[in-house]
């Protein structure tokens, strides 16, 4: 069975809505400032799954590493939201593959302890995996290697016109979780982190005082919701996904007409305005338009003809703006 995991990269310009909720996704053209009067567009672009396997009804053996107990925490509150926590994610794991007709989960009756509940477990051993696998019988093994729960805070000074300020402290509740997937002969085969946060709370800040931060044996609520819907979302992982990305887009002079097009949604009238330049006897006005319509058939998710004119314009203008692929 032919398997391969990909790793996730970020894109600078990627539209990224896991941050704080209260912040706004704004679809604005950034101003013109490369030398050639280069704007952005927002496009919508496709991203290859993270997880690749083959074959239908594919078996995934769901072995869990992380034992709260096992944390050197003092405060049995805490303890027990990771208690919580971990069931629910396991929960929310479970419903996204029940929901999937293609992959399914099967649960090990049994916990198999990390060397340490704060950091990722070690490799499972050659020997125990097929033990398992002679158990189970599995197209992989699913590890869940840790579960860490953590705050992040984020200050927001604001200035008045009588030149007081105020600053606010924000608390996002934050979730990685460290997970390996094996193959049936013990070969790891990857390693992945997925994570999810939640605006968790926000307090003021007394000047030359820092704000005293929130506690996680009382973050139950937030816990259980990001928990399970972090585990729900792994599915994911098996299958292609969409993003929106902003790409740079020659837009002055002749361009004018087809930028504002794009803006519109109007495809036909950027298309139809990018093919006469591309005409164009001057070589570098081909070759921005030739750029300008890979980034139109990139979002129109036509790749042959992304690929030809991204190659065009390559090949007329030499370099091209460094944000686009």
């Amino acid at each position: 069975m032919c398997h391969k995991l990909f790793d996730i990269f970020y894109n600078p310009f990627r539209i990224n809505v896991t941050g704080f909720p209260y912040l706004q996704v704004l679809f604005i053209t950034i101003g013109t400032f490369i030398s050639s009067c280069t704007s952005y567009v927002s496009i919508t672009t496709s991203v290859p799954s993270n997880i690749i396997v083959t074959g239908d009804n594919v078996k995934f053996l769901f072995v869990n590493r992380f034992v709260p107990e096992d944390l050197d925490y003092n405060n049995e509150n805490k303890v027990d939201v990771y208690k919580l926590g971990l069931d629910k994610y396991i929960e929310g794991l479970k419903d996204g593959f029940d929901h999937d007709e293609k992959f399914h989960l099967i649960l090990a009756d049994t916990t198999l302890p990390s060397h340490s509940a704060h950091e990722p477990a070690y490799n499972l051993s050659t020997s125990l995996i097929l033990y398992l696998c002679r158990e189970y019988d599995p197209e992989y093994i699913l590890s869940l290697d840790n579960y860490d729960l953590f705050f992040e805070k984020e200050v927001e000074v604001e200035e008045y016109d009588d030149g007081s300020k105020s600053k606010t402290a924000y608390y996002e509740l934050v979730l990685n979780t460290y997970l390996t997937i094996y193959s049936t002969n013990g070969m790891a085969l990857d390693k992945l982190k997925e994570e999810l946060r939640i605006l968790h709370d926000e307090r003021s800040v007394v000047s030359g005082l820092l704000a005293v931060g929130p506690s996680m044996g009382k973050a139950d609520d937030n816990v259980i919701k990001i928990s399970e819907d972090l585990g729900k979302k792994f599915i994911e992982n098996f299958y292609p996904s969409k993003v929106t990305e902003l790409r740079p887009f020659y837009s002055a002079k002749e361009f004018k007409t087809a930028y504002k097009a794009f803006q519109r949604g109007d495809w036909l009238i950027v298309e139809s305005e990018l093919l006469q330049l591309v005409e164009y006897p001057d070589r570098k006005a081909q070759g921005k338009a030739a750029y300008n319509l890979s980034v139109l058939y990139e979002h129109l998710d036509r790749q042959s003809e992304r690929e030809y004119w991204y190659r065009q314009a390559k090949e007329k203008l030499g370099t091209l703006p460094t944000t686009a692929y």
